[in-house]
């Protein structure tokens, strides 16, 4: 999963350049932090997508999409109260955008793990 690694790694595996990010101006730092991020997830999963050779289908049931679940509470033992658990899977109905599932399970967790700090960056209000 090299091409999932980092951010770059997955941009420049879909032939786009990892150094053009969103212009985000006019708003507080931590919301323009959290629209990056953002856009650097659904970057990954689509790199995810493309490896597998498989496209996202809403209206197939049987395909499973899957992604990243964290626990907020100070008891998971990370001291800032937000780490990976574990991960979902939906099929016609999602309780994440659709930009932000991934083929396997096996590939969700390993972004999940992988890029924290994004998903952290996304998710948590400092």
């Amino acid at each position: 999963m090299e091409h999932l690694k980092t951010f770059e790694a997955a941009a420049i595996s879909l032939g786009k350049d990892p150094n053009i990010l969103p212009q985000v101006e006019g708003i507080d730092e931590g919301h323009a932090k959290a629209l990056t991020a953002v856009y650097k997830l659904f970057i990954i999963s689509e790199a995810a997508w493309k490896a597998e050779d498989k496209k996202i289908d809403w209206n197939d049931f049987g395909q499973y999409k899957y992604y990243p679940w964290f626990d907020m509470e100070n008891s998971s033992g990370s001291p800032s109260g937000f780490s990976f658990n574990v991960f979902g899977y939906d099929f016609a109905y999602s309780s994440v955008g659709s930009r932000l599932v991934f083929p396997s399970r096996e590939i969700a967790r390993y972004v999940g793990q992988t890029h924290l700090e994004l998903y952290k960056d996304l998710m948590v209000i400092q």
